[in-house]
């Protein structure tokens, strides 16, 4: 499923806390049905101009799910080319997340033309066969540059430990300043959720043995939080904020922060980032680790056609059908409704930093001045 719009959180407040939160999923498109009664390759060529959010994850993700469907195991040409392509939309897509939804005006008018770069070399990187390694490393090291300096521009050599310690000398034209801003409220948006820490094999698993397939819909059954911090817990800066401070606003900005500059690196790719399962003669089900948590394809084939299909997003596993989102929600306080208000929208972009959101404010008196008329 995707979904067209904005989601409306709606949180019944007394102006400084929450007690009440309502999730709204904007119109829901079942891009599914768009896939049923098509052949394999029709339907995969039809997948990315159907995702505005991460479409080479989305079609990775089913392109391996179809491919054991009609095999039983995935081939290694398919998950080699699956594994890069969503490799690379994490690098994308979190250059585009701190550029263009967490930095101010002055970073995106200094560093626009870069941040088209970066989007122009992920498209080069993506088409470059695996045997031409001399076009790919020259691409590669471009990239790790722009990405270097989107990213990192403005921070001292130490910048890890600055991040640690809150020690940030602020400028308008760099992520310092966001960094700075967040780094004053460290205790903000705290969440007691699990982590994401099986190997994506054995997520399959264990969906499949709480019958999460069953009837052939696939529900959402994700008992962790997934993303970066997740991802990256065992990193030495994101590993001490979590001793620290915990899972807060501040420890999953820095997650991602520190995600997108190992992925450009490419200090590993993972191989765990991409699983897939037989569920019985031409059924599977594949899962994708990309930049805004697990993603979820299912599928059953016969006779090379898609019969049934079924998708399930980060947004629905991280925010609209997780507990611990609400819960973290329930737990925020401010001085007022306009600083409670700017807390709300940090803490949900630092879960899900694709979700569209509109968050209102609904008055306890005012609720409670209605329902006394009705």
């Amino acid at each position: 499923m995707s979904y067209l719009g904005a989601i409306r959180f709606v949180l019944t407040t007394d102006g400084c806390s929450v007690s009440d939160v309502s999730i709204e999923p904007a119109k829901e498109l079942r891009i599914e049905k768009l896939l049923c009664g098509r052949p394999v390759k029709e339907a995969l060529e039809l997948l990315p101009p159907l995702f505005a959010l991460c479409p080479d994850s989305q079609t990775a993700a089913a392109a391996v799910a179809c491919d054991v469907a009609q095999n039983s195991e995935p081939s290694q040409e398919v998950l080699i080319k699956a594994r890069f392509a969503n490799h690379l939309e994490l690098i994308n897509e979190g250059v585009r997340y701190f550029a263009l939804q967490c930095a101010g005006e002055g970073y995106r008018a200094a560093k626009i033309k870069s941040v088209i770069r970066v989007r122009e070399l992920v498209s080069e990187l993506r088409e470059v066969p695996p045997e031409d390694q001399t076009k790919r490393n020259k691409l590669w090291s471009e990239l790790r540059g722009e990405v270097s300096y989107l990213l990192l521009d403005g921070f001292s050599e130490h910048w890890e430990q600055d991040l640690f310690n809150g020690t940030i000398t602020p400028s308008k034209d760099s992520l310092t300043a966001f960094f700075d801003k967040i780094s004053s409220h460290r205790s903000r948006g705290y969440t007691s959720g699990p982590l994401l820490d099986k190997p994506t094999a054995f997520i399959l698993q264990a969906l499949k043995e709480r019958g999460c397939w069953k009837n052939g819909s696939l529900e959402s059954d994700v008992r962790s939080l997934t993303g970066p911090v997740a991802r990256m817990k065992k990193n030495p800066t994101v590993a001490g904020l979590l001793m620290s401070d915990g899972n807060t606003n501040y420890t999953r900005f820095v997650a991602r922060f520190i995600e997108v500059l190992s992925a450009a690196d490419l200090i590993r790719m993972p191989l765990e980032t991409i699983a897939a399962m037989a569920l019985g003669p031409g059924s599977a089900v594949s899962l994708v680790q990309n930049s805004r948590g697990v993603l979820l394809h299912a599928v059953k084939i016969t006779d090379g056609v898609i019969e049934k299909y079924h998708i399930l997003t980060p947004t629905e596993i991280n925010v609209v059908d997780c507990e611990w989102f609400k819960k973290t929600l329930l737990n925020l306080k401010a001085r007022n409704a306009e600083e409670l208000k700017k807390l709300a929208e940090l803490t949900i972009l630092s879960f899900d930093p694709c979700t569209q959101m509109d968050v209102e404010l609904a008055a306890v008196s005012c609720l409670v001045a209605v329902a006394s008329l009705l």
